[in-house]
């Protein structure tokens, strides 16, 4: 979300409005920010701001199960207050003086969980730099025929567990196919590579946490034959736009209007099945819609701005 932030104010600030992100929970740096006109936000306001005269346009940051399931298992565990992120959510659904959300489905969801005489909530498009998500050369084909990425934010909503359940079904019919998992956090290590050592992944796979840079990272979607995103509910993401900008063959589950190929989430069997079907060259591509850009997003959260 700090990223959308980030071109968020790139956007709006190239429309001639003073625009600025700043950390909520660092109070001497959003004292910046403290008397601006409107605050966007999607988790914490500081206390320093002025309620009464601060308008708030709340974005809906994660996909609504998954704040319900975070605040469960938080909940469960002892957590309390900051962890609760469905408490977080339905507050600012009841406070905020605009909502936002990126995906037709959550709007659906957080306008239903609306007071009576509370706001609509407004659909967004989730842009991107367009300009820089575009097809470039290789460096160098990255291993594996057919070569597939994945560097997923590892939550349970989208980590990679059922791409590395197929993974070994893949490759006995494929051997020569390779899997690219980056973005794996150390912490989780203990977790996947078990799965991975005993499944036999590990063995036809190259597995890293690495963070890539920008470029770096667009010319790992250059460099693969296809990019897998598989968010729950298909639902798309920041990375998945980046990647289908570039040029990717973009698999997810059905339902991302931007990815090249679609599977039902489900029966790993089946999925495997269907992977095959992607991998081996024998489903046709779908059509995807067009990628919204960083004008376009910044230009229909600028019409919310003047109704407030």
């Amino acid at each position: 979300m700090n990223r959308v932030a980030d071109d968020m104010a790139v956007g709006e600030s190239a429309l001639g409005h003073s625009s600025i992100v700043v950390d909520p929970f660092t109070v001497e740096e959003y004292g910046i920010a403290k008397d601006a006109e409107i605050h966007v936000c999607h988790t914490h306001i500081p206390d320093i701001v002025d309620r009464k005269k601060a308008k708030v346009v709340w974005i809906g940051h994660g996909t609504p199960e998954h704040c319900f399931q975070n605040s469960v298992a938080a909940g469960l565990s002892g957590g309390y207050a900051p962890g609760d992120s469905w408490m977080v959510v339905t507050n600012w659904l009841r406070l905020c003086d605009a909502a936002v959300t990126f995906w037709p489905r959550h709007r659906e969801i957080w306008q239903s969980l609306c007071p009576k005489k509370g706001i609509q909530v407004d659909l967004v498009p989730l842009g991107i730099d367009r300009e820089l998500w575009q097809p470039v050369e290789t460096r160098g084909k990255f291993a594996g025929t057919p070569s597939v990425f994945t560097a997923e934010n590892c939550h349970y909503i989208k980590w990679p567990l059922d791409l590395v359940i197929m993974w070994p079904w893949i490759v006995d019919q494929l051997p020569e196919a390779r899997l690219h998992l980056s973005y794996l956090p150390r912490d989780q290590h203990k977790f996947w590579y078990p799965l991975m050592n005993n499944n036999g992944s590990s063995f036809k796979a190259y597995i890293n946490d690495g963070v890539y840079t920008p470029p770096d990272l667009r010319n790992a979607f250059v460099s693969t034959d296809y990019y897998c995103g598989l968010v729950r509910y298909g639902d798309f993401n920041k990375i998945a736009l980046e990647a289908a900008s570039s040029g990717s063959k973009v698999i997810s589950y059905t339902g991302n209007p931007y990815a090249t190929y679609w599977i039902n989430e489900g029966d790993q069997r089946s999925m495997t099945l269907e992977m095959m079907e992607i991998l081996t060259g024998k489903r046709e591509p779908r059509v995807p819609d067009e990628i919204p850009t960083i004008a376009e997003m910044t230009a229909a959260m600028v019409k919310i701005y003047e109704t407030l």
